[in-house]
């Protein structure tokens, strides 16, 4: 069967960039990233590579207003609370078949609030959110509230109870890249 049908929950294969406080403050925490460090997704001569990079955001005061540069970070990189990141996971379907039914799966760091709106990606995949980690996914996740006059009503889910995105591809065509990204802020 050429079928690639996996669902590749970066997080469980170890690729989840974790931000572990420095003596136990909030004030500092410590990126570790991972350098070369890749997974290999194959079904039948399909194959996926995926990478995962994650840059720190700042804004440039010029004579035209502000500018927004990404900076990448490596191993060891310190972030404060308040920063802006973006994760990044990038592949390329190296087999010589289609790569159908791609699924990216990737949980928001601890410590860190996913930025409502900020999930793209390349090949028109469908983004859905769990705010349950990752038991679910819905395109809109939503809370159900008390109003003033009693009644149970749903809104919008708030950020910070966002646990995981799931990029879900159509098809990645041989020799094909794909992309998902996403902001979070340090809290």
């Amino acid at each position: 069967m050429k079928l690639l049908h996996k669902i590749l929950g970066i997080g469980t294969l170890g690729l989840v960039i974790a931000l572990p406080l420095v003596a136990q403050t909030p004030v500092w925490a410590e990126l570790t990233q991972p350098k070369a460090e890749q997974i290999i997704a194959q079904a039948a001569e399909s194959a996926v590579q995926l990478n995962l990079a994650v840059a720190k955001q700042s804004i440039i005061a010029t004579t035209e207003g502000e500018k927004i540069e990404w900076q990448s970070l490596d191993d060891g990189a310190t972030v404060q609370p308040g920063d802006t990141l973006r994760y990044t996971v990038t592949g390329n379907n190296t087999g010589a078949d289609s790569a159908n039914d791609l699924t990216i799966t990737q949980p928001i760091p601890e410590r860190m609030v996913y930025k409502l709106e900020t999930a793209t990606s390349q090949n028109g995949a469908t983004i859905t959110y769990s705010t349950d980690n990752g038991e679910t996914f819905v395109a809109q996740p939503t809370i159900e509230v008390v109003n003033e006059a009693g009644k149970t009503v749903e809104k919008p889910a708030p950020a910070e109870i966002y646990t995981h995105i799931r990029w879900q591809f159509p098809a990645l065509a041989p020799a094909a890249a794909a992309m998902a990204m996403y902001d979070v802020e340090v809290q």
